[in-house]
């Protein structure tokens, strides 16, 4: 049979099972009424959003929990109370309460795969997102499958979703975006050091060897690298550089109590001395292929040029101490898995920057 007979007879088959799979799902599917059309798929959510005390998200036996303290703070308890950022958990929330139901799909359990809102344990498919109000209350609790796109943007995209105690599946307008890794509703934030407000780092790999890098006054471009060996050559500033940027944009992937991790005192840390006074130890603990930093910030008043030079990010000596005393207080007592590229820039070598000279 030549090649193009079997694509265009694989194609039939295929329209067949589609044709056949929504036909199976209208002869499962109640009629959906016009008083059902544009309702809510949970009656009543919106106006108990504002009472929200904690999300449970499921999917493939894996489940995790956000929960709201007694001073209104998310955090995740699976990672030891870590600090939740607030807003995602609104807009899921929010999400959930104005998805309208558009039509009615199959009620058959055997069909629920075929739109990821089947199975139980770790072979589940489907997300499921429960709502707790006041005293552990259960506000709503839905299982989220796939996503139908629209043509017209997101405004006609709808989600394919069933109450977690029914067979029905609606498919809703909107879209509820729920992010499965716990790690992923972490508070990410960790600081903002400016490479411009750098005067210096100082990586010091496990084994005690140094690099240091450094410039004299905050116009200056670029760094330098302490005692450069005479046969030697930096490759590229640009790469020189990074390594005092270490500090800027820095986000967490992950989080856990220091307790219990090994830090050197002496060797495998970086520390970053600003021109305003600010200083920043990194300290780096292996647990397996994972690398965990903690950090600690300090002032040291006698470092701060005076006076501030006009048109730079360089902080007052009260700024700083305010950094100081804020940073402090976010990071103390926990471990943090950072983007491999920032680990790259604080743990980077001599022999990473610098090249032979030619003869």
């Amino acid at each position: 049979m030549r090649t193009k007979t079997l694509v265009v007879l694989a194609g039939l088959t295929l329209a067949a099972g589609a044709g056949a799979f929504y036909a199976a799902q209208q002869r499962n599917a109640p009629d959906a009424s016009a008083a059902m059309q544009n309702q809510p798929v949970l009656p009543g959510l919106a106006a108990r959003i504002d009472g929200l005390s904690r999300v449970e998200i499921e999917r493939g036996g894996v489940a995790f929990a956000l929960q709201r303290s007694a001073d209104g703070n998310w955090s995740l308890p699976g990672k030891s109370d870590y600090p939740v950022a607030f807003e995602p958990v609104r807009r899921l929330a929010l999400d959930m309460a104005s998805l309208r139901i558009l039509e009615a799909r199959t009620a058959n359990p055997a069909l629920h795969g075929e739109i990821d809102l089947d199975g139980a344990g770790a072979d589940q498919k489907a997300t499921r997102v429960t709502l707790f109000g006041p005293n552990n209350q259960p506000l709503a609790s839905l299982l989220v499958g796939r996503t139908r796109f629209g043509r017209q943007g997101t405004a006609g995209d709808g989600t394919f979703v069933r109450l977690a105690d029914q067979n029905q599946v609606w498919l809703a307008q909107g879209r509820v975006a729920v992010e499965r890794e716990a790690a992923r509703w972490l508070d990410r934030r960790l600081g903002d050091i400016a490479r411009e407000r750098i005067a210096s780092a100082r990586v010091v790999d496990a084994e005690g060897t140094v690099l240091a890098v450094s410039r004299e006054k905050p116009a200056d471009e670029d760094f330098a690298i302490a005692d450069l060996p005479d046969d030697k050559k930096i490759k590229s500033p640009f790469d020189v550089n990074l390594v005092a940027s270490a500090l800027e944009g820095l986000e967490l992937e992950d989080v856990r109590k220091a307790e219990g991790l090994v830090f050197g005192s002496d060797a495998d840390y970086s520390e970053y001395r600003s021109f305003d006074g600010l200083v920043v130890r990194a300290e780096r603990a292996r647990d397996g292929a994972d690398v965990w930093v903690r950090f600690d910030a300090s002032f040291d008043p006698a470092a701060a040029v005076e006076p501030l030079p006009e048109g730079t990010k360089l902080k007052s000596a009260d700024d700083v101490a305010k950094e100081v005393a804020a940073l402090n207080a976010r990071t103390s007592g926990w471990a943090y898995r950072l983007p491999g590229y920032k680990i790259e820039y604080m743990t980077r070598s001599l022999n990473d920057l610098v090249e032979d000279k030619t003869p």
